[in-house]
């Protein structure tokens, strides 16, 4: 008969797991994050790949793999993943393999001596929560939800890194393309000196012009000496973006990638961003993940059916056998007042659930703004490129006419000069023009939510 009783309570549980692994709330299929293909130590200390210099899709690799920013992304989500796994916990019951040993005694009375006894022996609860109104399924929900954003938010971190990159790279290009500027800068003001120096030398020119055309050149190379501290400050951000410690091992292949015209509409780009933008659905499964909160600690407030069970196997010290006990118990517990703290829980829930509710509206207001900023400055930067183009080459015509005119004598030195200047000017802005289109074109895949790390084709839908 014990042995029957035994045999069904523990049936009852076993079946009740069973059930419950097959319920809804085990049947999320959650997006797993990739492993990493190295350990973050081996990661930080191998050594870099061998390249004479990194272009912009290896930086990018090397980033996706390097990059501190994208670790921290990836065991925050590992972190939410235990959570979640944790959540699952209330549906299983909980086992207790228990050791005692007792003693007791009973106390002399007017007919019996005092008495001691002892016993020992292992022993097994079993506990299992039936029912509690879906408090533990709301709760797995919103564990579940929790995920999905981790999820997300590791996949906009790498799109983040791909874009700090990107604009590290365009900012490194430009400035290194203002050192072959300054440099050719150098160059003109070189021949002007030059050309002042043998005019005065001939009698045909004054000191004044040659001292000033000294002046523009030693001008020169103080900007080249200062384009390139700064193309090194701008190596160091690199790196930093990329997340490997800078040396002299890090060189860069400078090149800017040819802009493919953008024949969507703002429209098209702003619906996308809605749709694509991955820290929008991070934010998005986390005010459903504050919803299936507030519903739990809703649910919480209600009572619990409970099934447990205790086997026992004694040996006492005065007897020759073993004693084998059993209890099986189903009870029903409801902490009905607790000085209200279910309820302020629930009030924090819903004062939670409100403000991510509000945040992803703000979210999609940002959203839209960004998108439509980038559309106009991406179109504006291609005609502003244009311009600085023409601007370069008319400054250089203007520089040879002048010179021509300056050795014919019709031209004094302050034309020369002065067209210099202009020119010198002409190759700045357009290789800023030439940055600033191509970061605008980053931004605006970054923005759109487009960037995909494994592509290069960044404004492909």
């Amino acid at each position: 008969m014990e042995r029957k009783w035994i045999l069904i309570s523990s049936v009852c549980l076993l079946s009740g797991c069973v059930s419950l692994h097959t319920s809804p709330d085990a049947e999320h299929v959650w997006k797993p994050i990739p492993e990493p293909k190295a350990a973050e130590e081996e990661l930080m200390t191998s050594p870099l790949p061998t390249f004479n210099a990194y272009s912009l899709p290896a930086l990018i690799e090397l980033g996706l793999s390097r990059n501190p920013q994208t670790r921290v992304a990836w065991w925050n989500a590992k972190k939410v993943l235990s959570q979640a796994k944790r959540a699952q916990a209330p549906f299983f019951p909980s086992l207790t393999v228990t050791a005692a040993a007792d003693r007791t005694q009973v106390g002399a009375t007017a007919k019996n001596p005092t008495s001691v006894a002892d016993t020992w022996g292992p022993g097994l609860k079993i506990a299992y929560r039936l029912f509690q109104f879906g408090a533990d399924k709301a709760g797995a929900k919103s564990a579940a939800c929790a995920l999905s954003a981790a999820n997300y938010r590791f996949n906009f971190t790498l799109q983040q890194t791909v874009f700090q990159i990107q604009n590290a790279y365009y900012q490194y290009a430009a400035a290194s393309e203002r050192i072959a500027a300054c440099k050719s800068s150098l160059e003109d003001a070189e021949t002007s000196y030059q050309a002042a120096e043998n005019r005065m030398k001939s009698g045909l020119g004054r000191m004044q012009s040659t001292l000033l055309a000294k002046a523009e050149k030693m001008q020169a190379e103080y900007e080249l000496k200062s384009a390139e501290a700064n193309v090194e400050n701008c190596r160091a951000d690199l790196a930093l973006a990329v997340g490997v410690p800078i040396s002299k091992d890090f060189q860069i292949e400078v090149s800017f990638q040819e802009v493919k015209p953008l024949t969507d509409e703002v429209q098209t780009l702003l619906e996308e961003a809605l749709k694509n933008r991955a820290d929008l659905l991070a934010q998005k499964a986390a005010v459903q993940a504050a919803d299936w909160a507030y519903l739990k600690t809703k649910r919480e407030r209600y009572p619990s059916i409970e099934l447990s069970s205790s086997l026992n196997r004694l040996h006492h010290e005065n007897k020759p056998h073993w004693q084998n006990n059993y209890n099986v118990q189903l009870g029903i517990a409801w902490n009905f007042f607790d000085g209200m703290d279910k309820q302020y829980k629930a009030l924090e829930q819903h004062a939670e659930r409100k403000a991510q509710q509000f945040a992803l509206q703000r979210q999609q207001l940002e959203i839209l703004r960004d998108v439509w900023t980038e559309f106009h400055a991406f179109q504006s930067a291609v005609q502003l490129l244009d311009s600085a183009k023409a601007l370069e080459t008319s400054a250089q015509e203007s520089l040879q006419s002048a010179r021509i005119g300056y050795q014919s004598g019709l031209n004094a030195l302050l034309d020369v000069l002065s067209a210099q200047k202009t020119l010198s000017d002409a190759r700045f802005k357009r290789i800023q023009s030439q940055a600033d289109l191509a970061i605008h074109w980053a931004r605006l895949a970054y923005v759109s939510g487009r960037i995909q790390p494994e592509s290069s084709s960044f404004l492909q839908p």
